[in-house]
């Protein structure tokens, strides 16, 4: 256990409650582009799948209620309070068919029983993602889908210039880097699955963007969750940090403002046959 504390220091968002209210507006402005990624995996009834640092769950269940009634869906995380919190939601929702646990990938037995493994947004936050998605692959069953979404922090734009968005993402990238992350893994991605076995690949870019709205609203979001990472590193002052978030919830409350989230490079293929 002390272990999976000590790994939570290197993720920069901040957990519990309020990661979890931050990635709920996250799964809203993402759950189109998501669910048209996995439209292309065709997944069918009786199916298992594993999410990789799930989070609050939101993926999870959309797994679960394409697999349902008969598949079932595993939901990994080091943070248990979004874990109980994913819980008690999916039973609101009524699926049964979902498990959470907390736990991390390399914690996961090796033994082959997923068709399915899929990670959003994890990759980005870790040391070493390479031994990550070879973790991943340990769980698949052969011919079994590898499904992974992550950002390209370099994508992330805005119009017009906003000084305060600018400070935010210099932010943002030195503090994730500065916890061994890579803010842009993005663009690195097909190559790791490729050089780790998965064939056929295929790749999308996604980056929801807007006018008005919660999309334009994750800029703020994420900055109020980087906060306490910023201040240990001693990168910003409390009132620094306070000035760029009103900013930010500023621009995106002016209608003639264009922002959205950072480039999201989604890949995903196959195991080859045995």
């Amino acid at each position: 256990m002390r272990e999976l504390m000590n790994r939570k220091t290197q993720y920069v968002i901040r957990g519990g409650v309020e990661g979890r209210e931050r990635l709920r507006v996250l799964g809203r402005v993402m759950a189109e582009s998501t669910g048209t990624l996995l439209d292309q995996i065709n997944l069918t009834e009786g199916m298992t799948c594993l999410d990789v640092g799930c989070g609050g769950g939101d993926v999870t269940c959309e797994l679960a209620r394409r697999v349902a009634p008969v598949g079932r869906v595993v939901g990994v995380d080091i943070d248990e309070t979004k874990l109980s919190i994913a819980r008690q939601e999916a039973a609101e929702q009524g699926l049964t068919n979902i498990e959470f646990r907390l736990s991390d990938a390399s914690e996961i037995s090796a033994t082959p029983e997923f068709d399915l493994v899929y990670s959003r947004f994890l990759l980005t936050h870790l040391k070493d993602p390479v031994s990550a998605v070879r973790s991943f692959l340990k769980q698949l069953r052969p011919t079994g889908f590898l499904v992974v979404e992550d950002i390209d922090f370099s994508g992330s734009f805005n119009y017009p210039e906003s000084p305060a968005f600018q400070k935010f993402f210099d932010l943002f990238n030195t503090v994730v880097r500065h916890r061994g992350g890579d803010p842009n893994i993005g663009q690195r991605l097909p190559g790791i699955l490729h050089d780790c076995g998965i064939q056929n690949l295929k790749v999308s870019v996604v980056q929801p963007t807007g006018l008005q709205g919660e999309v334009k609203q994750l800029n703020g979001l994420t900055m109020e969750n980087i906060a306490d990472a910023i201040l240990e590193d001693d990168l910003a002052t409390p009132g620094e940090i306070d000035e760029i978030v009103r900013e930010l919830y500023d621009y995106a409350a002016d209608p003639r403002t264009l922002s959205g989230v950072p480039r999201v490079i989604q890949v995903w293929g196959r195991l080859p046959f045995a």
